[in-house]
């Protein structure tokens, strides 16, 4: 499933998630440059998150050892594999982190993001802790933006692409059954044969769901309502005005509530 948009209006302009997109891709350009001088292996063991390497650093209590494993949980979150690694993740990001963003407020969200990153990271290492494959890239942070989407905007629409084998199909589905869906292929996949041969970290994108399920439940206790975005209906309501202060409301009867 590739999402393009969502449908909800938002008086935010996601300022956060378009800097975290612009990281992503200047470390993948980056990236680029570092394959073609051939130093691509130091930099891999350097910047990537490897089990082996941070359950041994923080086992020898060296700070230095454990700093810079510290250090690499957080520049993997900007570290891709491929062109379509790095496509992928960033049509989710936007699709999914523009509503989030508003939501939360805009350093509320990065900080959501990374502690997300965090929870995806520290349940990969729980799956596999003596693993010495590189782990990198921002689905586990991602993962956590959907977590916290299914529980504010349920019911939101995302427009986007459902690939039957070769065969692109349009979809537009309500939300929550798109990241049920995504969610339940995750679970699926650690489940079978595949989660040991597929290269990809299906463990950190469970955790990172749950860390923003987890997060975004304990900022809606503490503001259970906003009407900071709003889901439009059939009707030609206008747009709320753009403003830079998540916490300004909309007076909107006609709009739909988280």
């Amino acid at each position: 499933m590739i999402p393009l948009r969502d449908n909800l209006r938002c008086k935010l302009f996601p300022f956060a998630t378009l800097v975290i997109i612009a990281l992503n891709l200047l470390a993948w350009f980056y990236e680029l440059m570092v394959r073609s001088s051939g130093a691509m292996d130091q930099f891999m063991y350097t910047y990537c998150m490897i089990p082996s390497k941070v359950v041994t650093a923080f086992q020898s209590a060296d700070p230095t050892l454990m700093l810079w494993a510290t250090i690499s949980i957080f520049t993997a979150m900007f570290l891709h594999g491929s062109w379509m690694h790095i496509i992928g993740n960033m049509l989710y990001l936007y699709a999914f982190g523009r509503g989030m963003e508003a939501r939360l407020g805009r350093t509320r969200f990065v900080t959501f993001y990374l502690l997300s990153g965090l929870a995806a990271t520290l349940l990969q290492l729980w799956s596999d802790p003596f693993s010495s494959v590189p782990n990198l890239g921002a689905s586990g942070a991602i993962a956590g933006v959907l977590g916290g989407y299914i529980l504010f905007w349920p019911k939101a629409r995302v427009t986007g692409i459902f690939m039957f084998g070769p065969f692109p199909i349009p979809i537009n589905w309500p939300a929550f059954i798109y990241l049920v869906a995504w969610f339940g292929t995750q679970l699926l996949s650690v489940l079978g044969p595949q989660v040991a041969e597929g290269g990809i970290a299906y463990w950190a994108h469970i955790g990172g769901f749950l860390g923003g399920l987890i997060l975004a439940g304990v900022w809606k206790l503490y503001q259970p309502v906003s009407d900071v975005c709003y889901i439009p209906t059939d009707c030609d309501c206008p747009e709320p005005a753009a403003t830079d202060d998540p916490d300004d409301t909309v007076d909107n009867t006609k709009a739909s509530k988280d």
